[in-house]
């Protein structure tokens, strides 16, 4: 092997030549490469090869030969000028994607091949091919051919045009007359084998056939007694030459057997190359391959055809194989053996003109002028060529509002139940089944019937008939049905549809190609619908054509209909990651398979909820925002928030015109993005009604709106005095100064480093609601507050036209507050009309409390949700400018979400309100409302929630200290639970919190779940007093004794926990309680009729109890 270093600096590139045949060192490929290595020295030839033993043995002639993958190989591959081989490869290295490629070919002859071949066994191999190289093959490619007849054959078989005609003779063929032969191996075949030295070789070679490869020895060869005394009547031996398949045949290794008695009969070894010794033959039976020309030009006279099954066969040929080949005909095997009997007495007349008609351009100069034509040719004549272009349609081009077909099942069960068609009764139920199972049936019985074949739309629906009996106006009405939901639900994949519109705009060749029962003139109509130029490209579709993308016969169909195949590369878009991706990528097709929308657990729970048709659009219209969104927070906002907010702001919006209502004040900071949600739903439907944003809170209006007397709802567990820890906190909430405090309430002894724990909090609320000097301050207070808000209502609210208020979730002392307000402005009493979600007063006198819902689910999400904004809740106004206005804090506010459900919650409003819903709109939104609030309920850890709202900053109470809704658990926060502390104190949502912990952690707490009294902190004993009810009395002088007065009466830290819990939140005491009595005391507690009668009631008989 020559230095690779020296070979790249003193050649040029055209002279570097590499060359490779198929497997073995043989063919016209070896017969050139010998010829340049001994007799062209200006040309550097190395057999190049990816078997290693090949290579060695290649060496060991004295050649030069390397690896593929060698150091060596590398080298060379980038190098070379000029690639030699004699097929169109099915693979070549990248690296010799711009290098000439000299296709020697391996045989003359008159059949179909490459490009024009119709052989079923070889199309999936040729279209990747030519799928994959076709431009290589194009532009890189020229092609040796032996006679004007052949370079017309192979023009046409190939594709080729005159430039890249190399015209000669073929090197196998001639190499060995011309020139000092090749022997590999020992070629006196006759005495080798103890042969008579006047024994002729004969030679039988007969093509592979495709059609029975495994019998076809046992058809050709049917007594191989006869034929070896015929063979030894004539002085013959003869040499069985195999295509490698053939060693599959089940009567070969019979044969091989039997033939050692026959020492006149040999099974060639394929290892041996027959060219060495084609010129030593005597005798050629042939059939149809292209050695028989190959035997012509290197001399052999006498030839006998055999072609037993010639009628099977003869679709394989372009031309008359009768007219172009010689010898006589046998059509069995007995007329084989006369024929062979009779060989030398046979004159053929007409192998000059064969000789003539194949191989007119051989002469004694052919391996120069193969060498000296190939230097010549150019790269690229034929330019740059296009690209072909297919795209699925179903999810590609367009998909269906109920994202899957069993959305359009569920409409044509719509459908039966109000006709009046009699079907079965179970039809009225289960048809969406019956659909699925009859299409099922079809593709089974395909299957294990004649393969993979596409069924059709009839037999689906015959199998229904047959199965229930049902007549044909049945049948017709559930054909017509489910084509009319079909169309109703067709949308536009966007993206794809402007994508292919374009390729079409720039005149590039584009198919449409589908697996799809539906008949093709549905399709086209459902594609007109979006697109009318797309409509009308050729369609190759599964029902239609009779086989699929998923069996790659489909795609297959579509390059025979454009072969020869004239494109760069093949390019096609789909969703399915088996028939649009691995099935096209095996063909050599460029594939670009794009994610479809797919139900989530959210969107199936919420089909599995509601089950029918509108469940489905509804779903569909999630999974394909979703698909789009940037992030989870976006798809937060549109599939979950939208359900909590949405359906009841509608409902809001139509109530209040059915009432005549002309203005709707939404309440800040809720009434933020429900405004922004009205405001939608109002210009979507072009509605006569006003809103307007209106800055106010509990805590700004609770103290002005006491008017002649104090509210004890001030005093309670839901008023001023609650989340205080603090000095600070507690003056804020008295709404008091420092300087006052310390006058009127000295004897407290608290001051500005004072801690308040929750019993201290419970004594001071009984302190202030007692003290006479506390309750004429504060009636002080009001009375100087209330002017400014007075001038607030007057400014925002017109007293002349009627007008309601919006909030969420609420007991309704708010509103209570509110009219109060309102009637002191306005100086008239009139209806306070206000919106809820849910509240728990009942309407009473002129406060009148709409409800949307009874449902009792936790509505503590939402509130945390509306306190992600940029602003604090509103403590009070201010004049500015000749206005009032609202004071309000910056608050820190997760800004990606707080954009996230201005964007979505508006967008979501106009797809929802567009989808075509079959039920009562109103039916779908309490449905959808009631499903959101639930799968919160069951699955708090979902991923879509934990990251979106676990990490905003909320605060049960306006003065309670503001955390994170749902943090992580820590070991700190872990070992105080183990000590009796509640997981309120930690989190809203322990499944949330858990969703964000260590495994370690998540692992500690269920163990402690399992045994959370072994783990858990021992009572205290200590003995604690009651703070005196006689407030003139309470002195407090230090921080630490409030706990001796105001602690539980019991040494158990349990009850400690309880008391606390009925204290700062008494609405989930009862609903978290694992007991179904407590819970259900609560829910007669809070019921909004019940609860001015037995609410406190049973609040203190609970306290009574645990105590």
């Amino acid at each position: 092997m020559q230095d690779i270093n020296y070979v790249i600096n003193n050649y040029t590139k055209d002279n570097i030549w590499l060359f490779n045949s198929a497997g073995l060192f043989t063919g016209n490929v070896k017969y050139l490469f010998v010829y340049i290595s001994n007799y062209r020295p200006d040309i550097f030839a190395c057999y190049i090869s990816g078997d290693q033993k090949n290579v060695d043995y290649i060496k060991s002639l004295g050649f030069n030969a390397c690896h593929f993958k060698s150091k060596e190989g590398v080298q060379l591959l980038n190098a070379a000028g000029v690639y030699v081989n004699e097929h169109c490869k099915e693979h070549y290295p990248n690296e010799l994607l711009n290098t000439k490629i000299l296709n020697l070919y391996h045989g003359v002859g008159l059949k179909q091949i490459e490009r024009k071949s119709d052989n079923d066994y070889l199309l999936k191999r040729l279209a990747k091919k030519y799928i994959t190289y076709n431009e290589h093959f194009s532009n890189n490619m020229c092609f040796l051919v032996t006679s004007p007849f052949m370079e017309k054959h192979f023009k046409e078989q190939l594709d080729l045009t005159d430039d890249q005609m190399i015209r000669g003779g073929y090197p196998r063929c001639i190499y060995q007359s011309l020139y000092n032969p090749i022997v590999t191996y020992d070629h006196d075949i006759i005495s080798n084998l103890g042969l008579p030295e006047e024994t002729k070789i004969a030679l039988y070679a007969p093509t592979y056939r495709e059609k029975n490869p495994k019998n076809f020895l046992y058809l050709a060869i049917k007594d191989i007694n006869a034929l070896s005394q015929a063979l030894e009547r004539n002085k013959l031996c003869l040499i069985i030459k195999l295509h490698p398949e053939i060693s599959n045949d089940f009567y070969f290794k019979t044969l091989q057997n039997l033939t050692i008695q026959y020492r006149n009969i040999i099974f060639w070894d394929n290892r041996n190359d027959i060219y060495e010794i084609l010129n030593k033959v005597e005798l050629a039976i042939v059939d149809y391959s292209s050695i028989y020309y190959d035997l012509v030009s290197a001399g052999v006279k006498k030839f006998i055809r055999y072609i037993f099954d010639y009628d099977d066969e003869q679709h394989i040929m372009a031309y008359d194989y009768k007219s172009y080949t010689t010898g006589e005909i046998c059509y069995s095997f007995e007329e084989l053996i006369n024929a062979i009997d009779n060989y030398q007495s046979s004159n053929d007349n007409e192998i000059a003109k064969i000789n003539e008609v194949f191989w007119s351009y051989s002469d004694l100069n052919t391996f120069n002028n193969i060498i000296e034509q190939t230097k010549k040719f150019k790269i690229g004549n034929k330019g740059i060529l296009p690209s072909f272009y297919s795209f699925d349609v179903f999810d590609t081009l367009i998909a269906r509002r109920c994202l899957i077909p069993k959305g359009i099942f569920y409409k044509v069960m719509e459908n039966i139940k109000s006709s009046d068609d009699n079907f079965p009764d179970i039809f009225h139920h289960d048809y969406v089944t019956i659909r699925m199972q009859a299409e099922s049936n079809c593709r089974e019985l395909l299957n294990k019937t004649i393969g993979q074949y596409e069924i059709t739309f009839d037999d689906i629906f015959l199998r229904i008939k047959a199965v229930y009996d049902l007549n044909d106006s049945q049948i017709k009405k559930l054909i017509e049905w489910e084509i009319q939901a079909e169309y109703e639900n067709i949308i536009p994949v966007r993206n794809m549809v402007e994508k292919a519109e374009q390729l079409v705009h720039e005149n590039e060749t584009v198919v449409l190609i589908s697996d799809m029962y539906l008949p093709k003139e549905i399709i086209t109509n459902m594609i007109s619908l979006i697109s009318p130029r797309l409509a009308a490209l050729p369609l190759y579709l599964s029902s239609d054509k009779g086989v699929q993308k998923v069996s790659q016969q489909l795609y297959l169909k579509v390059y025979k209909d454009y072969s020869p195949w004239k494109f760069k590369k093949w390019i096609h878009y789909g969703d399915n990651a088996s028939s649009d991706g691995v099935k096209a990528k095996e063909l050599g097709i460029n594939s670009h398979v794009h994610a479809i929308p797919k139900l989530n657990a959210y969107e199936t729970g919420l089909i599995n909820k509601i089950r029918n048709y509108d469940a489905y659009l509804l779903s569909g219209l999630f999974a394909r925002m979703r698909i789009d969104s940037v992030n989870e927070k976006d798809y937060f906002c549109y599939a979950h928030v939208s359900g909590y907010m949405i359906p009841y702001v509608a409902w809001c919006v139509r109530n209040a015109l059915e009432k005549g209502i002309n203005t709707l004040y939404f309440i800040s900071r809720d009434g933020h993005f429900l405004k922004e949600i009205a405001d939608a739903y109002i210009n979507m439907h072009q509605l006569s009604i006003k809103t307007k944003y209106f800055y106010g809170s509990r805590r700004a209006w609770r103290i002005p709106a006491m008017i002649d007397n104090i509210d004890d709802e001030f005093f309670s567990n839901f008023g001023n005095l609650v989340g205080v820890d603090n000095y600070e906190k507690l003056l804020s909430a008295l709404d008091i100064s420092h300087n006052l405090f310390q006058k009127y309430f000295h004897e407290l002894g608290l001051n500005k480093t004072s801690h308040i724990n929750a019993t201290d909090l419970v004594s001071l609320r009984n302190f202030f609601s007692k003290s006479e000097k506390y309750r004429g301050y504060l009636l002080e207070r009001a009375k100087c507050k209330r002017e400014i808000v007075i001038d607030y209502i007057k400014q925002e609210i017109n007293p002349d036209e009627k007008y309601a208020f919006v909030e969420y979730w609420a007991r309704g002392y708010t509103q209570t507050c509110l009219s109060k307000l309102l009637e002191c402005a306005f100086k008239k009493s009139s209806e306070c009309i206000f919106y809820y979600y849910r509240s728990i007063l009942p309407s009473n006198e002129n406060n009148i409390r709409l409800n949307y819902s009874t449902n009792n689910i936790s509505l503590i999400p939402v509130e945390a949700i509306f306190a992600n904004c940029p602003h604090e809740t509103v403590t009070g106004y201010k004049y500015e400018k000749g206005k009032v206005l609202p004071i309000i804090s910056r608050a820190r506010f997760d800004a990606e979400l707080y954009w996230s459900l201005g964007k979505y919650l508006k967008l979501f409003v106009k797809d929802f309100y567009s989808l075509p819903f079959v039920s009562n709109i109103e039916t779908i939104e309490r449905n959808f409302s009631i499903f959101s609030f639930e799968w919160y309920r069951d699955h708090q850890d979902d991923p879509v929630v934990v990251k979106s709202m676990a990490h905003l900053l909320y605060s049960e109470s306006y003065l309670g200290a503001l955390r994170e809704f749902a943090p992580a658990i820590t070991s700190e926060s872990l070992a105080l639970l183990k000590q009796g502390k509640p997981v309120g104190a930690f989190t809203r949502s322990i499944k949330m919190s858990l969703a964000r912990s260590t495994p370690s952690i998540k692992k500690e707490y269920q163990e402690y779940l399992k045994n959370p009294k072994a783990l858990s902190a021992k009572p205290s004993n200590a003995k604690q007093k009651v703070l005196p009810t006689n407030t003139s009395k309470v002195k407090i002088k230090e921080p630490a004794k409030i706990n001796q007065h105001l602690a539980a009466q019991s040494s158990d830290s349990r009850k400690i926990r309880l008391l606390n819990k009925l204290e700062r939140n008494p609405e989930m005491f009862f609903s978290d309680s694992n007991k179904k009595i407590v819970r259900l005391a609560g829910k007669t507690a809070f019921n909004p009729i019940l609860k001015p009668v037995l609410g406190n009631v049973i609040i203190k008989l609970s306290k009574k109890i645990i105590h």
